[in-house]
């Protein structure tokens, strides 16, 4: 936050402007010059547990953060929700938004990366994303990660509102635009139509409502098997058919 967000739009420059390379070795080093030369008093960090609820809050002198932030981040790391499969062939995001994620999805639970040094998350060979939340008013940055999105996506999409996140960072893949097509069904059968190397007619396809909250998931049959023993892990249907209504689009 001191190295990025007390600078705003340029603090976030400057430490973006050597790239994502460099981003893991710049921060500290920022971090820990702003601490030496402003009137830093202390940091208030709040981790959140995997249901996006506040699960810890602590206060750190401002000689401790350089020590104590490594850890408390591992701790954040380590509660962060994943999707409960390492893999699909087709991840399918009702909604987007920047109230979810800064780049509408989080990379750390979508595997879905706009740069080649970060990594984590289900592995997937394409996505689709179908909407995009009110509160985000337009910005849709972070729709580069997708393969498909919606036409009614791509309508509510404002794109003054989302280059000046991509230019301040230097990483434009977020605000490339995907294929648009006309509705939540085309866009899933896209998808599995271009899968290269599995069985289409037995896809295996996760569907979640965004990436902050994958509490309760949707995955296909082909999982079922698999899934159905989980430990902790309930299974709420037996398989069905997706819902679609007279446009097109999932209910």
């Amino acid at each position: 936050m001191m190295a990025v967000g007390l600078g705003k739009q340029a603090g976030a420059e400057h430490v973006h402007e050597q790239g994502m390379q460099n981003i893991a070795k710049n921060i500290p080093i920022i971090g820990n010059a702003i601490i030496k030369h402003a009137p830093i008093l202390f940091a208030i960090p709040c981790i959140e547990n995997a249901f996006d609820e506040t699960c810890k809050i602590i206060a750190v002198n401002s000689d401790e953060i350089a020590e104590e932030e490594p850890k408390l981040l591992q701790e954040a790391f380590a509660n962060m929700p994943k999707i409960i499969v390492g893999r699909c062939d087709v991840l399918v995001v009702d909604e987007i938004g920047k109230n979810y994620s800064g780049t509408g999805v989080d990379p750390n639970i979508t595997g879905t990366f706009s740069t080649k040094y970060a990594s984590g998350g289900v592995k997937v060979q394409r996505m689709a994303m179908l909407d995009i939340s009110k509160e985000s008013h337009g910005n849709g940055l972070g729709v580069g990660l997708s393969n498909v999105i919606t036409k009614r996506l791509f309508d509510k999409l404002d794109l003054e509102k989302m280059y000046p996140n991509c230019i301040t960072s230097t990483v434009l893949e977020s605000a490339r635009i995907p294929c648009v097509v006309a509705n939540d069904k085309e866009a899933i059968q896209l998808c599995i139509r271009t899968c290269v190397g599995v069985n289409k007619k037995a896809s295996k396809v996760v569907r979640i409502p965004n990436s902050l909250h994958i509490g309760h998931i949707m995955l296909s049959e082909a999982y079922y098997d698999e899934m159905k023993n989980y430990p902790d892990l309930e299974v709420e249907s037996e398989p069905e058919y997706m819902k679609f209504n007279e446009e097109g689009n999932l209910w």
